[in-house]
């Protein structure tokens, strides 16, 4: 899980080969490509994979809310195949994640300044630890993050625009019929509200046995920050885990005696950019 006010989270890349901020002039970042339009991709979900020792498994899904730091991608990988079968193209309003359904629609908040903007998930990535999303240099450029090359962002799945553009790609419909949705919503992206993330909580258990878990982290001093953030809502305690040769840390807070209090707590870790955090039992 990623999550967490940005200042505890760093760094991206939007395929296995680490980008960073891609190079050259914005001249031709206005102007649609036709590039893409002539390809007809399919709808895809995508087998487990592995980057890096990290395993990654894909699934179809309409309530996802992460926070987390934005990338983008440009001139180095535009022309190239992404990960659905199109051609990417960075004058579109397009977009890198690593286990959404392809396509899908996100909205798109940078923290930072408010700005909004809606895409279309048609690629794999990142893969450093902490970002979320790679955006095209187009929607990186609409959000005014093109210049510093990243920023923190809140990427909110649109379940209604999602499971239309699904439809159309399950029917093999045109990259630019699709695209052209997308550049529609762009108009006024911020009418688009963003969805709240869902409640998930364990089932009836015996008093004190609900957590929190904020969050989970690779690094430890990622964890150590997020134990900070939080002491002022409640207890917190970090655990290291093993997860194959690798170390995570595991950032949970708790007992409560109830779901209406572990649910009030919930609410609160939220609201300080938590948003990914859920109801578990202790385990």
């Amino acid at each position: 899980m990623l999550a967490c006010a940005g200042a505890i989270l760093a760094g991206c890349s939007s395929s296995p080969t680490p980008s960073g901020r891609s190079a050259g002039s914005g001249q031709e970042a206005n102007k649609r490509s036709t590039l893409a339009r002539a390809i007809e991709p399919g709808y895809k979900i995508g087998k487990p994979y592995r980057i890096s020792g990290e395993l990654y498994r894909p699934k179809e899904q309409f309530d996802l809310v992460q926070t987390g730091i934005a990338s983008w991608y440009g001139p180095g990988f535009h022309g190239r195949l992404t990960a659905n079968g199109e051609r990417y193209d960075m004058h579109a309003f397009t977009a890198a994640h690593r286990t959404l359904q392809l396509p899908s629609v996100v909205r798109v908040e940078n923290l930072d300044n408010g700005k909004v903007i809606i895409v279309r998930v048609n690629d794999r990535g990142p893969y450093i630890d902490g970002r979320v999303i790679d955006l095209s240099r187009k929607a990186a450029e609409t959000i005014d993050m093109h210049d510093k090359g990243l920023a923190r962002v809140r990427v909110s799945v649109l379940p209604d625009h999602s499971r239309q553009i699904a439809a159309l790609a399950k029917k093999r419909t045109n990259v630019g019929a699709m695209d052209d949705i997308i550049e529609r919503l762009n108009i006024d992206p911020s009418q688009t509200p963003a969805p709240q993330p869902p409640i998930r909580v364990a089932a009836d258990r015996a008093p004190g046995s609900l957590f929190l878990q904020a969050a989970v982290f690779s690094v430890e001093n990622y964890a150590d920050r997020a134990r900070t953030l939080l002491r002022g809502i409640g207890p917190v305690v970090v655990t290291p885990m093993e997860r194959g040769d690798r170390t995570l840390y595991r950032v949970r807070m708790g007992p409560y005696a109830d779901r209406t209090k572990a649910n009030a707590a919930l609410q609160r870790v939220r609201e300080v950019g938590f948003e990914g955090a859920h109801v578990v039992a202790r385990g």
